[in-house]
């Protein structure tokens, strides 16, 4: 239709309005000017001759550009999905099922920094759209008093300048207290901090004796009876142990020494993990491995943890080697020179697998 009454207008436009210049180099006399002759030069009409009116020109109203625009539809709003978190979910385990990172759920969710999902609770899973690139491990860090970028980006192993970029951030931007920070993560966050390589000392754990009236370091509250493993199970810590060293001789590194307080802070953290019937590397206290260790009464300068849901002492070890780099930190941490102590629990569930936790240490010489 545009088409049409585009060439009416010119045809108006030819009809009523005709000038010639010459272009350049042309003399005006070589132009033939054309116009309407004037009635001297009309011949004579014929007596048999009949006498036609002109035809009328129709009136053309000018269209204007705005009014033959193509209105274009509103892009539609990214979809969000509703999910009911199932017994035994993970944050993690969302993220890799509707491929988005944990930042994005915990953003969208106003979860803070927190990775602890309750059963029946309901979450709006966004769409991928704007995360492209991003792992699944990317997560939400929440600035406390005395931060800086700098000094977060140490902690994580990140760089700065990736900090900023991901958090649209401007050379000159300050922290504010409570500030979301996405963290571009390519492990769980509790892995990249203890396989830092240059740990900061952390004060002794007080000892039951410096502490009166105390018999041994504060532990979360377990509200339900563990439930108790058979036979088999019981003898799975010492399967994955020999199994773990099995594999770091494969690799000519030495055998992990098995202590008996970091398999006490595994065993209290899959207990609560099994309250809550889910497990990460976040106690529902909040504690992460390095808290949990401590309180323990284990005299760390490093530590590290390993989780899997499985149900072998192999199948476990198989999944956290079976890991390519640089998306190996389970794999890194089996084959540690940095952590040279673990403990080890194999805690069971209502369902048909086992949480095995790995608690690693370096003590202080």
């Amino acid at each position: 239709m545009w088409h049409c009454v585009k060439r009416i207008v010119l045809g108006v436009m030819l009809a009523v309005s005709v000038s010639c210049s010459a272009p350049p180099g042309i003399p005006s006399s070589g132009l033939t000017a054309q116009s309407s002759p004037s009635s001297a030069a009309l011949p004579a009409l014929a007596a048999t001759d009949t006498v036609r009116p002109a035809p009328s020109i129709p009136t053309v109203t000018p269209v204007s550009v705005a009014t033959a625009a193509v209105i274009e539809p509103a892009p539609a709003a990214p979809q969000i999905v509703q999910h009911t978190v199932q017994p035994g979910e993970t944050l993690l385990g969302l993220a890799l099922q509707y491929g988005v990172p944990m930042a994005a759920i915990q953003l969208q969710n106003q979860l803070g920094s927190g990775t602890v999902l309750q059963a029946g609770q309901v979450l709006d899973i966004p769409s991928g759209a704007g995360w492209e690139g991003a792992s699944p491990f990317w997560a939400v860090h929440l600035v406390q008093e005395g931060a800086t970028l700098s000094g977060i980006a140490a902690l994580y192993g990140l760089d700065v300048a990736t900090l900023r970029v991901v958090n649209g951030m401007a050379g000159d931007d300050l922290l504010r207290v409570g500030q979301s920070l996405v963290l571009p993560l390519e492990a769980p966050a509790g892995e990249a901090r203890a396989l830092d390589p240059t740990p900061t000392p952390v004060p002794p754990a007080p000892t039951p004796a410096s502490v009166p009236g105390a018999s041994e370091s504060p532990q979360p509250t377990i509200g339900v009876t563990a439930l108790p493993p058979s036979a088999d199970v019981a003898a799975w810590p010492a399967e994955v142990f020999g199994l773990i060293n099995e594999v770091r001789a494969a690799h000519g590194l030495p055998p992990y020494v098995y202590d008996d307080t970091l398999a006490r802070a595994a065993q209290l953290h899959g207990q609560d993990c099994q309250q809550r019937g889910s497990c990460n590397h976040t106690g529902s206290d909040g504690s992460n491995v390095k808290a949990r260790v401590l309180r323990a009464g284990y005299d760390a300068v490093g530590w590290a943890e390993c989780i899997v849901y499985s149900s072998s002492p192999q199948e476990a070890v198989d999944w956290w080697m079976d890991e390519v780099p640089p998306n190996d930190a389970h794999r890194r941490t089996l084959l540690s020179t940095w952590v040279t102590e673990i403990g080890i629990a194999v805690v069971p569930t209502a369902w048909d697998y086992t949480y095995f936790i790995a608690d690693f240490g370096r003590p202080k010489e």
